[in-house]
């Protein structure tokens, strides 16, 4: 029996700790978001604390884990909130909101986009802040738990697996970060407007996102390009993101469904994904180079 649970490091097994962070998630968001709708109408006020609720439980369930299972920290799933991470926070939300204006440029160029209306909502039930912020809050969370899910915790889940039969580490960690960020652009499919090829197009995007991990051990710059990311592409540009439409945006466009606009599913969808991909790769690499950063993948990675 102890040799189904652990294994012969006397770690428990990877597919015992990935169904235990999953179903502890959720035992610590889900009653409390069906109590919600017992005691509050459908909206924004709703929305927000069942975003919340999901995010509490997301962190709740890395800390059983870090704490009870793995016996690691913070700092091995990129959460080390100091000083350099909080830098290249920002140097993320840097990151992808110029992605997203040069989208926007370009379509707005090539006759692609037409700005109609400012400061709008998708439903009269709302004002545009309580949207807005709204927006923020529902990003902000989604950002924070779905790296804390992909780039970092499945991310030793199936590089600890790989790694037994990968001679080279490195080499197990950079084909887990190309798997694992796959499997976030297929996470995807079920939105709106998801094809295959904005699947793929995602994967490859977030593949660009978990470059920084990689280099640094640290999600502060991961955190902050998805954040500013979905805020600009939604809240501020009044694009779909990832097929959801945003609840306000400060600018509201049209444009026609096309391969260059990536149509109902958002930028996201668009052929001009990777071409925006490869400038943020570009501005990491400079950021890698300016900081002297010698390595493709950090030691504490690799060596856990």
């Amino acid at each position: 029996m102890r040799k189904l649970i652990f294994n012969s490091k006397d770690k428990v097994r990877v597919i015992w700790r990935l169904l235990s962070f999953i179903i502890l998630a959720g035992l610590l968001s889900i009653p409390f978001q069906l109590g919600l709708r017992e005691v509050l109408d459908a909206g924004l006020l709703r929305t927000n604390l069942n975003r919340i609720f999901s995010f509490l439980g997301m962190v709740g369930s890395l800390y059983v884990q870090i704490k009870y299972i793995d016996k690691s920290s913070f700092g091995k799933y990129g959460l080390n909130l100091e000083k350099p991470w909080m830098k290249e926070f920002a140097i993320g939300c840097a990151i992808a909101s110029l992605q997203l204006v040069l989208f926007f440029l370009t379509m707005h160029l090539s006759d692609n986009l037409q700005v109609v209306d400012f400061f709008i909502t998708s439903s009269p039930d709302h004002t545009f802040e309580g949207g807005f912020v709204t927006e923020l809050i529902i990003n902000l969370s989604a950002s924070i738990t779905e790296e804390i899910m992909f780039r970092a915790f499945l991310f030793y889940i199936i590089f600890e697996s790989f790694a037994l039969i990968i001679k080279s580490r490195a080499t197990s960690a950079v084909i887990t970060a190309v798997l694992v960020s796959q499997l976030f652009g297929f996470a995807h499919f079920g939105n709106d407007g998801a094809t295959l090829f904005s699947s793929i197009n995602l994967g490859f995007d977030a593949l660009t996102i978990c470059l920084p991990f990689l280099l640094t051990r640290r999600l502060g710059m991961s955190i902050g390009m998805h954040f500013s990311w979905n805020v600009t592409q939604a809240a501020i540009l009044g694009f779909a993101n990832s097929g959801n439409i945003p609840k306000a945006s400060i600018i509201s466009s049209s444009m026609p469904d096309n391969m260059w606009t990536g149509g109902v599913f958002g930028p996201e969808g668009s052929v001009l994904l990777l071409a925006m991909d490869f400038i943020a790769v570009l501005l990491i690499l400079l950021w890698k180079y300016k900081n002297n950063i010698k390595h493709w993948v950090h030691p504490d990675i690799v060596n856990p």
